[in-house]
This record gives C-alpha cells, sequence and structure tokens, in this order.
C-alpha cells in the first residue's frame, strides 16, 4: 500500500515545520528547494527521512518542473495535498501544477496556496480544476505595541498547518490591516 503523497513547493526554507508535519503525518513528502544547504538541514529534523523526496530544481523552469513531478507521481504515486508558496516571479508555476495534478490525480486533491500579504490587495487566484479543492493563505505581520513586525518562520508553518488541518477556503496568518502599520 502506497503511502499518501504530498507536495510543498518552498518546503526546504520557511516552510520547513510544513514538511516536517507531514512527513510525521504519515505523507511521503515531495519537497521543492532551491538550495541544498537548507534541504539538508531539513533532512536532519525529520522523522522518517526515507518518505521524503528533495527536487532541486528552478521552478521558473515549469517544462523541468513538470518532467520531475510526473516521475515523482509515478514512483510515489498521486499527489494529494501541495503546499505552493512561489514567488511572484514564476507565475506559470501554479497553473502548470493545477493542469498536472488535474491530469493525474484520480480523486480529489488539495491545493494550498500560501501567498503574501500584498497579494490580498489584488485577491487573484487560479483557475482550479474540478478535481481539486483550492485554500488561499495570506501572510501577513503582528502588532506589539507601537510596533509592527512580519510572521516569523514558525508562525508561518503554524499558520498553514492549521489551514490544512481546518481546510478553510482562506485564512490570515497574523493580520493584514490596518495596511499602513504593516512592517517598513
Amino acid at each position: 500500500m502506497r503511502k499518501k503523497h504530498a507536495l510543498v513547493i518552498g518546503g526546504t526554507g520557511m516552510l520547513s515545520d510544513v514538511t516536517i508535519w507531514l512527513n510525521k503525518k504519515g505523507y511521503h513528502v515531495t519537497v521543492i528547494g532551491r538550495r541544498n544547504e537548507t534541504y539538508q538541514r531539513l533532512m536532519s529534523k525529520v522523522k522518517f527521512p526515507k518518505s521524503i523526496t528533495s527536487l532541486l530544481v528552478d521552478y521558473h523552469d515549469t517544462d523541468m518542473l513538470k518532467e520531475l513531478l510526473l516521475e515523482r507521481i509515478e514512483k510515489d504515486g498521486p499527489i494529494e495535498v501541495v503546499v505552493s508558496w512561489v514567488h511572484s516571479s514564476a507565475p506559470e508555476v501554479n497553473p502548470t501544477v493545477l493542469a498536472l495534478l488535474d491530469s493525474f490525480t484520480k480523486d480529489n486533491y488539495h491545493f494550498f496556496h500560501v501567498k503574501s500579504s500584498t497579494s490580498s490587495i489584488h485577491k487573484q487566484k487560479p483557475k482550479v480544476p474540478v478535481s481539486g479543492h483550492y485554500y488561499e493563505i495570506y501572510l501577513g505581520f503582528k502588532i506589539i505595541g507601537n510596533h509592527s513586525r512580519w510572521l516569523t518562520h514558525q508562525e508561518i508553518s503554524q499558520g498553514v498547518i492549521d489551514a490544512i488541518h481546518h481546510k478553510r477556503a482562506q485564512t490570515i496568518v497574523g493580520q493584514l490591516e490596518p495596511w499602513e502599520k504593516r512592517p517598513h
């Protein structure tokens, strides 16, 4: 029997605790990151290292990304959960992954789209195929007294884990308002 399969895009850095949590929950996790050093640091923390596969790929190259993901789907089975935190410089990544999931995932999948606080202003979401469930996670900031600060890696990961656990259509981690009080 195959394990459940999850994909975490950006899962070796700020989302490493999400990768670790999915690993503990029994998923085989395919994790996309940019640097081998952060992947090695992640691997020193996971409970089941044989259930993690790293794809060190520049996701701007969507053809290569698609090819590598197809290989992982063939080996590890359909992807059931995606956590995607993609830089705005790569707008084709999420549509590419969604199209791939629609083609190769027979059952429903859950796509958790992690977005920066500025994306809350635009509120654009990719076209989601019928077979998938789409969730938005907005990362905000914290106001403490007279000062504000951006979220820590741990706060980000906890917010994402909470969103996955509760499957809310929209989650705000921290706060987005008042916008003029955000850190500069």
